[in-house]
């Protein structure tokens, strides 16, 4: 939850068998809400002058939910936490009957404000027991601390967290009880949320290095009784740690559990992974890019069933473009960089999904999953809602009152504004809070379609009632074979719902363990089984889970259809393991832990080996881009265009059969000339570039200008950091006079004005025996937006270009790259021409004069995000097919994208106006108040949020100016491949992986040499606006062409970084892929 600092600083002035329904069942939704049953337990809030979300700021946070069987009669119990209500405790009956016995068990915990729950077993007697964690203001009452409900086997429980070490004081938001060290007792994480005042601690370096004795706590369990191991462990304790979610899981497959930690405000998430001596190192930054910023509840399953725990992290993003206009409050990218530059890596307003893919690195998918964006998010649930084998996603959401909503915060608890209220009214707090918007808004079901791909079933699924949802838990409560679910809401009835699934059709098998020594539940457990000609599926028995709660301990996996489970196989928390095989589904089976076994389980099987493998560098490059931001010239870009490079050139221009490399430099960074010698080294040139350092290169080529039988070189120039008068832009011809001397031939290019080039491209296309040179403008460097042209150099001789007159070429897009190719098999070479807000575009070559005809080979709607594409015959066929890189499906620009370009208030600026479509209509992406920072004119009209809330591109400007505006249309952002058909080109799929994030680099060879084409694909693009967030989820793919062309199987190369280009190569007898970072060094892998 983030509040801004003005807010904060208020706080301180105020301080069995279960084939039971039938195909017959006619269920109107999946679940059914019991609204009028045996429960009713509301967690009714009610602010005060003294106690409000002012004076405590985690006021709306609500309560949690904890399911299991305290009296071992097979039924599972539910037990609510309150905030100023007491907690209940009800029994199950049966049948959908439960009864309150509260009050006769002693669990109430009266007058104290209770936030998360967890059933455990504490004593190890067999009966749960129930640990309570306590928050609210500080209070000299007895009951303040933390609670532990002993169990005594009668329906009654004896409070005795002292007599364990339990009776912790402070912001606890949950506990999560686990066997970290393996001696077979339950230890304890214990998360807490920071009490200090947020805006006294933001961004400041190293503050989590500085423990607290309020901070989050290990608790290690010697013979019962609990204690504090938190430094010696390597836990971070410190007054920044605003936990919200704990989530445990085994993320590296080495049986032992690590610890991912979601924190709200700024401080960065935590992932501990056990190092298996009574410690964990911390290592998130390692492994995960993208993260969260007010992480919220967590939870971690196998949502691809590859035998690895993926994470769920909510956030607060809205989910229509109405609420996040007028709720939601974007980092700047200024703040955003400087939150990056002291360690708080970098995090974004939107739910994350992380996938972990087992090389220590997780991806954050949440944009291609559709799963980024569900409202006031608190918990996350991941379980098999349908029993179709594949692990759904469920999110609790609302808050009471719309504490960010940003008309409120402007107009009615500004500084001023409150100020003023403080002098003039004794109700300051009571006033401000009725001033503040509420509105229930429904929680979110997401089915999983597989290939992490998921789709909105709340409303099917009938879980879409507006509510104030908080902590929630999952359980089969009928023993029907299917999980239901119980929510705890603020201020209305908790949420009963039962799963109406026809289990006859859609199948499950429940597991119960029976643990040895003091974990009698076998927390820990891991049970994976095998089903229906080898599907797999796997779930992990860690109870708490989501926000504030826990689940059942009963693991139930869903097998769609399927009879039997053919083999299932549990590894228990001490590594020992348990078979079985030939399950009838639709039944419950209990195991209990081996005190023997002949198999100590110690670790995953390996991942697919990658034919790369990182050498030594032949020689050494680093790129080193400048350090321009974008945004301070055009303040309604989505992302930067200055760090597009370093783009590399290949050829043998010493003659010795072995490639030599040009590698372009950023802006104030010459390029290098890389030469090769016999002695297996590169000779590093660099003294006629030098003159050139202040020009970014963007794309460089080795041809042979002057028929003189060497080869000369062309550098473009490009980047965004220039004026347009900059002639620094110019691109530049460096003539081979022998010797490896280069000299800069200042005359030889015709530009009389610099523009900025993207890609050069050299082919004889007048067919007079001398190269021409094609050279594709990238944009307007003052004005993203504007349709640029692409320019035949003609060769006149003597180092000579004159240009060719080609109007087909003129204001065709922002060009991007381009290559020369036979397409019509006339014997001449055709002009294949990308970039973005355009189509890949076809010219083909009539004898000198190139006409446009993308739409007969079928690419005229075709419009996207292109930055780079190759041609290959990758089907043997005989003609060249396109392999197309685009923007990928993880980013929330979508197809039909459009753009309005245009002086829309006559001041002699051209603004650039990317709209979203929704629903027909077009969407301005931009935030209110960038655009009307950008267009003044627009600040009355748009005076408040509210009004830009449904705001469209028709209402905010009138038809005249809208056709005044450049119009520029987005088809697909998918990178393709285009299979080429008698002249038609046709799409097919890629693998899923390709449009995780954005390609900017793509290499076409039979990597592992079986006949068949293979594709390496490379990208990221990290310099974007946070309320779109970075594309960083590539680190390189391999995608694997089969015999019957086919492109299917994928496998990450682990490059992280910016890729930007590659080069294979065959050096001295080995294959070399040579591999270009923005800002990174050049990376040499040897292909085996």
């Amino acid at each position: 939850m983030k509040i801004p600092y003005y807010i904060s600083i208020l706080l301180l002035c105020f301080s069995c068998s279960k084939d039971k329904k039938t195909q017959t069942d006619v269920v109107e939704t999946l679940f059914k809400l019991h609204e009028n049953s045996d429960i009713n337990f509301s967690n009714t809030l009610v602010e005060t002058e003294a106690l409000n979300p002012y004076t405590y700021r985690n006021f709306y946070n609500g309560g949690g939910v904890a399911i299991g069987d305290i009296n071992n009669d097979g039924l599972l119990d539910i037990y609510f936490t309150g905030n100023s209500v007491d907690n209940q405790l009800y029994l199950n009956k049966g049948n959908w009957n439960f009864e309150d016995i509260t009050e006769k068990s002693g669990v109430a915990c009266k007058d104290s404000w209770s936030s998360g729950v967890t059933f455990v077993d504490i004593n190890h007697d067999g009966f749960l027991d129930i640990y309570v964690c306590k928050a609210g203001p500080p209070s000299d009452k007895s009951s303040r601390h933390n609670e532990l409900f002993i169990n005594n086997g009668d329906l009654t429980f004896t409070e005795k967290s002292k007599e364990y070490g339990l009776d912790i004081v402070g912001l606890a938001v949950q506990a999560n009880f686990f066997d970290y060290d393996k001696d077979g007792d339950l230890d304890c994480y214990l998360l807490s949320n920071s009490i200090r005042s947020v805006g006294n601690y933001d961004l400041i370096k190293n503050q989590r290095d500085i423990p607290t004795e309020t901070g989050n706590k290990l608790l290690r369990n010697d013979n019962g009784y609990f204690v504090d191991v938190t430094q010696e462990a390597n836990i971070y304790s410190s007054a920044i740690g605003f936990g919200l979610g704990i989530t445990v899981s085994d993320y590296n497959g080495d049986t032992w559990p690590d610890i991912f930690i979601s924190n709200d405000f700024f401080e960065r998430d935590y992932l501990y992974i056990n190092q298996q001596n009574g410690s964990f190192k911390e290592n998130l930054e390692h492994q995960f890019e993208s993260i969260s910023m007010g992480s919220m509840g967590a939870d971690a399953a196998d949502l691809n069933n590859d035998s690895r725990p993926d994470i769920m992290v909510t956030e607060m993003l809205p989910r229509n473009i109405q609420r996040q206009r007028t709720k939601t409050l974007f980092e700047s990218w200024n703040k955003y960089d400087m939150e990056v530059k002291n360690g708080y890596h970098y995090q974004f307003s939107r739910n994350a999904l992380h996938i972990n893919t087992g090389e220590e690195t997780f991806l954050e998918l949440s944009r291609f999953s559709n799963v980024a964006a569900s409202e006031w998010s608190w918990a996350s649930l991941l379980f098999d809602i349908d029993n179709d084998g594949l692990k759904d996603i469920f999110i609790s959401n609302g808050i009471y009152k719309d504490l960010l909503d940003r008309d409120y915060l402007t107009y009615m608890a500004n500084e001023d504004q409150i100020r003023d209220m403080i002098k003039n009214d004794q109700q300051v707090m009571k006033k401000l809070i009725d001033l503040m918007p509420s509105q229930a808004v429904p929680n979110v079901a997401f089915k999983n379609n597989g290939a992490f791909q998921f789709s909105d079933h709340s409303a099917a699924w009938g879980l879409n009632q507006p509510s104030f949802s908080n902590g929630s838990a999952y359980g089969d409560l009928d023993n029907d074979g299917d999980l239901d679910l119980v929510i705890n809401n603020v201020n209305m009835p908790a949420f009963v719902y039962e799963n109406k699934l026809d289990t006859l059709n859609h199948r499950s098998v429940t597991i119960k363990l029976k643990g040895a020594d003091k974990n009698t539940n076998a927390i820990g457990a891991k049970a994976e089984i095998y089903y229906n000609n080898g599907q797999y599926s796997v779930l992990e028995n860690f109870p708490s889970r989501g926000f504030q709660s826990s689940v059942s301990h009963d693991l139930l996996f869903g097998v769609n259809s399927a009879q039997t489970v053919d083999s299932l196989r549990i590894i228990w928390p001490n590594g020992f393991f348990s078979k079985a095989e030939n399950l009838r589904t639709n039944k419950t089976y209990s195991f209990t832990q081996p005190t023997a076994s002949n198999v100590l389980i110690t670790s995953k099987s390996p991942n697919i080996k990658s034919p790369l493998k990182e050498i030594n560098p032949l020689f050494d490059f680093k790129h080193r881009e400048n350090n321009a931001v974008d945004f301070n010239r055009e303040q309604l870009l989505p992302e930067m265009f200055n760090n597009e490079g370093p783009n590399m050139a290949s050829a043998d221009i010493n003659n010795d059969g072995q490639p030599d490399f040009y590698i372009g430099g950023a802006k104030g960074q010459s390029g290098k000339l890389f030469v090769s010698q016999k002695n297996n080294t590169y000779l590093e040139i660099s003294k006629p570039f030098e003159i050139n350092a202040k020009s970014e290169d963007s794309n460089a080529v080795f041809f042979d200008s002057d028929n003189d039988g060497d080869l000369d070189l062309y550098v473009a120039s490009g980047g965004k950091s220039f004026s347009k008068y900059d002639f620094s832009m110019n691109d530049r011809l460096y003539i081979n006079q022998g010797n490896l001397n280069f000299v800069l031939d200042q005359s030889a290019l015709p530009f009389t004005e610099p523009i900025c080039t993207s890609t050069v491209s050299v082919y004889d296309f007048d067919q007079d025996g001398d190269i021409d040179i094609f050279v594709g403008e990238r944009f307007k460097v003052e004005t993203y937006g504007v349709p640029t042209s692409g320019y035949i150099l003609e060769n006149k001789g003597n180092n000579t270009f004159e240009f060719s007159g080609q109007n087909t070429l003129k204001n065709i897009g922002l060009i991007t790259d381009s290559a020369w190719e036979d397409l019509n098999n006339d014997g001449i070479k055709d002009l294949i021409v990308v970039g973005e807000w355009m189509p890949i575009s076809i010219f083909i070559n009539q004898k000198g004069k190139l006409e446009n005809k993308t739409k007969n080979f079928g690419l005229e709607q075709t419009s996207g995000f292109w930055k780079t594409f190759k041609l290959a015959d990758v089907d043997g066929d005989g003609d060249m097919d396109i392999i197309a890189g685009n923007k990928g499906e993880n980013t929330f620009f979508k197809n039909g994208t459009r753009m309005y370009v245009s002086d829309f208030d006559n001041n002699g600026t051209i603004e650039q106006i990317i709209c979203h479509k929704i629903d027909g209509k077009y969407y301005p992406i931009a935030d209110r108040d960038e655009l009307v920072s950008q267009i003044a004119s627009l600040k009355q009209k748009l005076l408040f949020y509210k009004d830009y809330g449904n705001a469209t591109i028709e209402s905010i400007f009138s038809k005249e100016q809208i056709k005044k505006a450049i119009v520029l249309d987005v088809n697909t952002v998918k990178t393709t491949l285009f299979i080429n058909t008698n002249n038609t080109f046709t799409n097919q799929e890629l693998p899923h992986e390709i449009q995780y994030s954005n390609v900017e680099a793509i290499i076409v060879s039979d990597i592992n040499q079986d006949g068949n084409a293979d594709i390496i694909f490379g990208g990221n693009q990290y310099l974007v606006k946070p309320q779109f967030g970075r594309q960083d989820a590539s680190r390189g793919w391999l995608v694997y062409g089969d015999n019957q062309h086919k492109f299917k199987k994928v496998l990450g190369l682990n490059i992280k970084g910016q890729i930007r280009d590659f080069n294979l190569s065959n050096i001295k007898g080995k294959r070399y892929l040579l591999t270009t970072l923005n800002n990174e060094n050049l990376k040499f892998y040897e292909v085996e």
